[in-house]
Order: structure tokens, then sequence, then C-alpha cells
């Protein structure tokens, strides 16, 4: 692979290609709000590009600049040297206002992601089916339900509820033990709770 590297350059926002995707999207209302503060203020945010000059961070911003000045030069870092998954990466870390997930399209791209994104990877033996706390149990399956947060401030009211704020998890045991975020729960750690709401 190249080495990375990324070079400042002037572009015409109408020659800024979106080929690469953007798994955000944006309401017509926040669109507007986007236009006016543009309008008003001006931008001061980066534009990311990639080799081919596909934008890569800024999509909403962009999409509003081309339709209101498509000759308009905006400055932009066009990253070289980036394999896709690094650049994918980089969207979702840019891409956390102005928009929605487009969640199909966001599994889709972190389906097979394994660079550093919050989440850690097991690299354990695959062959290995006898998961620390998760026992092999005849007939019966470990499922899962995702719950996606829209705003911050849901997100932190979700794992206060689910008792889980500030909790950390071991991913890597060693000499320097390493802790994520704790994002799961066992359903029968709250199932107690559930209940007592159905009964109400």
């Amino acid at each position: 692979m190249d080495e990375k590297r990324i070079e400042v350059v002037t572009m015409k926002a109408k020659d800024i290609k979106t080929g690469f995707g953007n798994p955000r999207k944006i309401t017509k209302k926040n669109r507007e709000e986007l236009a006016e503060s543009l309008e008003l203020h001006g931008d001061f945010g980066l534009f990311l590009i990639d080799e081919n000059d596909n934008i890569i961070a800024g999509n909403q911003r962009l999409s509003v600049i081309v339709e209101k000045n498509p000759e308009q030069e905006i400055l932009c870092k066009r990253l070289i040297g980036y394999s896709t998954a690094e650049l994918r990466a980089i969207n979702i870390k840019d891409n956390t206002h102005s928009g929605d997930w487009e969640l199909d399209l966001l599994a889709d791209w972190t389906a097979d992601l394994n660079i550093d994104l919050g989440l850690e990877l097991d690299n354990s033996n695959p062959n290995d089916h006898d998961v620390e706390n998760m026992p092999l149990i005849h007939y019966e399956k470990y499922d899962y339900v995702l719950i996606a947060c829209r705003y911050e401030t849901d997100y932190n009211d979700l794992i206060r509820k689910l008792g889980i704020e500030g909790k950390k998890v071991v991913i890597h045991k060693g000499k320097n033990d390493r802790k994520i975020k704790a994002r799961a729960i066992w359903y029968d750690q709250i199932q107690s709770q559930l209940n007592c709401k159905e009964e109400k």
C-alpha cells in the first residue's frame, strides 16, 4: 500500500464527486437549517476527499453548497494511501451531526471493519466456541437486539436505565488490561424491570 499522506487542495464544489457514499441522511428541516447557517456564518468545517476526489467528510455541507453555488471554491484535504475501510471509519467518525444514520448502509459499512471505531474485535481462535461467560447450551443460541440512539441525551438516558453507565468491559487481559465502555447487558438482568412496566 502507498504511504499515507494528506494534500491540501482547492476545488470547485461542482468538481467534487459523491461516488464514495455516505451512511448519513438529513431531513428537509435540518437541511434548511444547515443552509441558513452556511448563509449566515459561512463554513468553517473540513472537507475531506479521497484520491479520486470523492467526498469523504462534509457530504451534507457540500450538497448545500453545490445547490447554491456550484462554482464556489472549497479548501479540501485529499487523503492519499488510505484503504476503503479507513476512509469509511473517517466518514463515520466525522458524520456525528447534521443528519441521521442510514442504518442499513451503516451496518454494511461496518460489517467487516476491523479498525478502531470505539469497537474492539475479538482476535481469539475462531474454532474456540466456548467463550468466557457464554457457555454453549443445547438447542439454544445467543442472540441480541440493537438499540440505536439518535441523540447523545437519549444514549445517556438509556445507559442509566440499563444500569451500565460508567461501566467498563475488559477486552484484552494481560499486563495492561484494555477496557472499553460497556454496551451490552444480559436480558435477565433487566427482565424484572421490563415485567414491572408491563404490569402497570
